[in-house]
């Protein structure tokens, strides 16, 4: 089955591949973990708040294989 998802037409090719191989790789190996957040979130916050979730899904021993 193939799902087409669209990107916002601000979108870089880059960041349009980088979420197809996230989505991709979420689909294959576990469940994803989707967070909404407003558009003008900076790169570093971003980042901040997914280091946090991920820390908690491996202290709670949930990360994929």
């Amino acid at each position: 089955m193939n799902i087409e998802i669209l990107v916002p037409d601000e979108w870089t090719p880059g960041q349009a591949l980088a979420v197809r191989a996230l989505l991709q790789h979420a689909v294959l190996t576990g469940q994803p973990v989707i967070a909404l957040v407003r558009k003008d979130v900076s790169p570093d916050k971003l980042e901040e708040i997914y280091g946090r979730i991920n820390a908690l899904i491996d202290e709670a021993g949930l990360q994929p294989a």
